[in-house]
């Protein structure tokens, strides 16, 4: 994933090839992490748009949500200023090198959703960038957002990828508003993971920067499972490692 220059004059921290072969390699949408928030995004966008909807990744590193979705019935595409190693599938409907403003008009004049999955938090100035999103897509109805959460867990992850903070819902508000947008639905999720990521702040331990491709695939498959129904069943409000929202226009809402 890369990230564009913030149109308030703040800078957009890049995914280099080396980030890229950390986070995404070769086998990580296999790793429960990906699995459970594939299933919770795609819960979400089943609440949000019809099937056969226009739905635009920004951000899209190496495309697996954008086929997850395409498989769903949505009509998806993905786009981001990098270079990575698109999966083959979907290599004719990720972007590579593309800012979503220079996409083709008749795409943007298509889409009515974005994700931006992990995106903002690398942006030093997220409303001037969530509002430059609403301008280059005419029919956009909702930005589906995921961050990191909780300021209190911030670790040599986040510096690793040169994060600007870690969310929480008050601040996902205040953005929201400086963007003229509303928050129609949020959560929390990954519940389980504060506790042990809370310890390791505390106890002055750094968490592993790279994915590792899963050695036993059913595993991960089980524990992907369990947060997605964690995260259905527990409150939107217990605190998580990460934060979900819907937001819309306000003057589009109802």
């Amino acid at each position: 994933m890369t990230i564009p220059d913030d149109p308030a004059g703040g800078v957009g921290t890049e995914f280099s090839g080396e980030d890229y072969d950390e986070a995404y390699p070769p086998g990580y949408e296999r790793h429960y992490w990906h699995l459970a928030r594939g299933d919770i995004v795609r819960d979400c966008v089943r609440s949000v748009c019809r099937k056969g909807d226009t739905v635009l990744e920004v951000g899209a590193g190496r495309g697996h949500y954008v086929g997850m979705l395409r498989a769903a019935g949505f009509d998806a595409y993905g786009c981001d200023l990098g270079s990575p190693r698109v999966h083959e599938h979907v290599r004719a409907f990720v972007f590579s090198g593309t800012d979503f403003a220079d996409l083709d008009a008749d795409l943007r004049s298509r889409v009515t959703a974005v994700l931006l999955l992990d995106v903002i938090e690398h942006i030093e100035h997220p409303a001037d960038f969530l509002a430059s999103v609403f301008q280059a897509l005419p029919a956009l109805g909702a930005i589906i957002i995921t961050v990191p959460a909780r300021q209190e867990l911030w670790s040599n992850y986040d510096e690793h990828y040169r994060h600007f903070l870690r969310y929480d819902i008050r601040r996902l508000r205040e953005v929201a508003r400086s963007s003229h947008l509303s928050i129609d639905s949020w959560s929390y999720f990954f519940h389980a993971l504060y506790v042990p990521a809370w310890i390791l702040k505390r106890i002055g331990l750094n968490r592993a920067t790279a994915f590792v491709a899963p050695a036993t695939p059913w595993l991960h498959r089980l524990l992907g499972r369990a947060f997605l129904l964690e995260s259905r069943l527990l409150p939107k409000s217990v605190w998580g490692t990460s934060l979900l929202c819907v937001c819309r226009p306000e003057t589009r809402k109802g």
